[in-house]
Parts: C-alpha cells; sequence; structure tokens
C-alpha cells in the first residue's frame, strides 16, 4: 500500500481504569526515554512503521494534555460527542479526513500499540486480495483462533461513516460478509484490552498513571 493513513480512537473517558486511555504513561520505545501517553505512543508506532498520517481522535477535555507531543504527521481531532456514540461517533468524525489514502488502520487506543511486523502482514494480505474478483475491503489479525487488533482497511470501506448512524466497527465487519478476512498472527499483543487497572498490571508490571 502506498497511502497508509492511521485512525486512533482515544475518546473514551476510562471510567474502568481510572483516567483517560489516551493519557495513559507508556513507555518509550527506545532505552532511556521519556515516557508519553499512550495515544502518542501509537502514532509513533504507526509514524516510525508503514503510516505517512496518524488522526487522533480524543475528547477535548485532554485535547491540550496531548498537544505538547505533537509532530509532524500527527493530526489531533477533538471529539465532544455524547458517550453513547462511542468509537463509532469517533470514526465518523474522522472518516472524513482520511484524505488520499489507499488503506486505513483503525486501532482502539485501549490495546498496546500494534508491532510494525503485524501490521505490514495485515496490509499485505489486504493488497495480495486486490487481484481477486471481489477483493476484501478489511482484514482482522486473529491470534491462537481469536480475533484482536488493529483493523485494516481499504477507503472506501469506510463510506459507512460517512453516512448517517454509523454502527460500531465490529458490526461494521460484520455486514461485509465475505469482503472482511481473518489473518492468523504470532503476535499476542493484538488480543490485549488495557480495560481495568489489572490490564495495564499485567502488562506494563505496576499500576496505570496518567500523563497530565
Amino acid at each position: 500500500m502506498n497511502r497508509v493513513t492511521t485512525i486512533v480512537l482515544a475518546a473514551g473517558a476510562g471510567k474502568r481504569l481510572g483516567g483517560p486511555k489516551a493519557l495513559l504513561a507508556w513507555p518509550s520505545s527506545t532505552k532511556g526515554g521519556a515516557e508519553r501517553p499512550l495515544a502518542i505512543a501509537h502514532a509513533e508506532a504507526r509514524l516510525s512503521a508503514e503510516s505517512a498520517r496518524v488522526l487522533v481522535v480524543v475528547r477535548s477535555s485532554v485535547f491540550h494534555a496531548l498537544l505538547a507531543h505533537v509532530q509532524p504527521g500527527i493530526d489531533l481531532v477533538s471529539w465532544s460527542a455524547p458517550d453513547d456514540l462511542g468509537p463509532a461517533g469517533s470514526l465518523a468524525v474522522a472518516a472524513p479526513r482520511i484524505g488520499d489514502a489507499d488503506a486505513v488502520i483503525v486501532t482502539p487506543v485501549d490495546v498496546p500499540p500494534a508491532r510494525a511486523a503485524t501490521v505490514a502482514r495485515l496490509l499485505a494480505r489486504l493488497e495480495a486480495g486486490a487481484a481477486l474478483t471481489t477483493p476484501p475491503l478489511a482484514v482482522r489479525p486473529r491470534h491462537l483462533g481469536r480475533g484482536g487488533h488493529p483493523v485494516v482497511l481499504r477507503t472506501e470501506a469506510l463510506q459507512r461513516y460517512l453516512e448517517a448512524d454509523p454502527p460500531p466497527l465490529r458490526d461494521h465487519l460484520r455486514a461485509l460478509g465475505d469482503r472482511c478476512v481473518d489473518e492468523e498472527v504470532d503476535d499476542p499483543g493484538v488480543l490485549h484490552d488495557l480495560n481495568v487497572p489489572v490490564d495495564v498490571i499485567r502488562v506494563l508490571g505496576g499500576p496505570p498513571r496518567f500523563l497530565a
């Protein structure tokens, strides 16, 4: 894929975690580097691998806390819609901003940043299917038979999020039928969810902290 954009869905309040997931302190990927908010860690991981641009959808209440961490290629998108719209609302805010991307990576913020090799495998599966009579529109990772994140989609697969009443991504992928395919990956990280403090302890070895 020549042009890849990532959307990080980071507008959750994080009530069960104890604070905004976008601001969860995440260790640097380089030795001796400073911690940064998890939403920024996702963006940096993608910019250092396959993505030319990352859209990070966040609540207006944490927007300014993330501004200091923004670098070229990262666009913060402030979202203030009701919580009951959930990630579908975040996708609807981001979809009109993906520009000329050939493929879009969609990741919730409450998972560890995906490995470059894992995302490359998903994109390769999407690209390889282009020669088929009915090419896939989306590829989901699976590990040991369980589905995870992130999901990669062709740009046209996000058309539904330009329309009224967009569905949750899970429902949208189900509606794509056999045009959404699964790719088995050797990466247990695609299954991790950071929803409650014990999830963070398992991954990072300590309780969640948040960067203001």
